[in-house]
């Protein structure tokens, strides 16, 4: 589609989290694809700004934390941007763009949607996912390639042997057990998997497990992209963890608490699947809790090790 005026300089914002920042890295891949020439900004948070640095789509990644929103503000104002794309949507970003007089762009959060489904239990007839709706900020200026999510790793295959998980997440109420991931992590070593746990070092596996690679709180962010770009399948939470291994073209098994697919946040544009217990309180929060409101936590506690272990098995033929 063409667009009204040659794009020469675009600014993304998208300061966090983890995964959703990782949900927009398709937008400076499809801009350059349609502008070859252009230069490609992107803001966001100190933590999550090494993870970008792979992506030779991103001319350069602005890092932002609580003392230089200030410089932020100034080098935005000053840098002669086209396009600002403000995927963020919140105080932070309306205050780093509000002196802004050129093309501005916001992201639809589709707030009210999905307060109806956590209060009223009120789905949507189509689910729109997170990484659609950062494109309806800009699907006049690009061409969408149809291409998932891209962290500038290289595919790495080792024969269908190595499997990454990570058994953590950030809300309690999109945890399933650490000791049903134990039964699982052994199970698929007698197998003959190669097995590597991602996370931090909260993580507490069995010793049982000591022939798994645990690189729990041993890895910086890069780091564990790295070793999760090298797997050939990934089992998780909905978790950030998710999303890097989306980005890296990893077929993803992903266990669903409190979550659900229509809130938009399903791994994007890469062979997965769903595993979630129905149950009518779902979703209890758009984002998560730290702790199950009615105190069965039954959408996690019903998944057994049975319905992962045979999933999988399905799942990779």
């Amino acid at each position: 589609m063409s667009t009204k005026y040659n794009l020469k300089k675009i600014l993304i914002i998208r300061i966090s989290s983890i995964g959703d920042v990782v949900l927009s890295t398709h937008l400076p891949r499809l801009i350059k694809n349609k502008y070859p020439d252009a230069v490609v900004h992107l803001v966001t948070n100190n933590k999550v700004a090494p993870l970008l640095g792979n992506l030779k789509t991103i001319d350069k990644v602005i890092s932002i934390n609580s003392e230089n929103r200030d410089l932020v503000t100034k080098e935005i104002l000053n840098s002669d941007y086209n396009v600002i794309l403000d995927l963020q949507k919140n105080s932070i970003s309306a205050n780093l763009t509000a002196q802004y007089k050129g093309d501005l762009r916001v992201v639809n959060k589709y707030r009210k949607q999905k307060l109806e489904m956590v209060y009223l239990k009120k789905f949507p007839k189509e689910t729109v996912h997170v990484g659609e709706r950062y494109l309806d900020t800009c699907r006049d200026l690009i061409e969408d390639d149809g291409l998932g999510l891209d962290l500038g790793f290289t595919p790495y295959s080792n024969n269908n042997k190595i499997i990454g998980i990570a058994p953590e997440a950030f809300h309690k109420t999109k945890r399933w057990s650490q000791d049903r991931y134990d039964e699982l992590i052994n199970r698929l070593i007698n197998d003959g998997y190669e097995v590597r746990i991602f996370g931090s070092d909260s993580v507490t596996l069995s010793n049982a497990n000591r022939k798994a690679e645990n690189y729990c709180g041993k890895l910086t962010l890069v780091e564990t992209a790295e070793k999760i770009s090298e797997c050939d399948y990934f089992v998780s939470n909905d978790t950030g963890l998710m999303h890097i291994a989306s980005a890296c073209q990893i077929p993803i098994l992903a266990i669903f608490g409190s979550s659900v697919k229509e809130l938009g946040f399903t791994p994007y544009r890469v062979k997965h699947e769903i595993i979630e217990f129905d149950i009518w309180c779902r979703p209890c929060s758009h984002i998560g809790r730290g702790f199950c409101p009615l105190g069965h936590f039954k959408c996690m506690n019903e998944i057994s090790v049975d319905d992962v272990y045979n999933r999988f098995r399905t799942f990779i033929l």
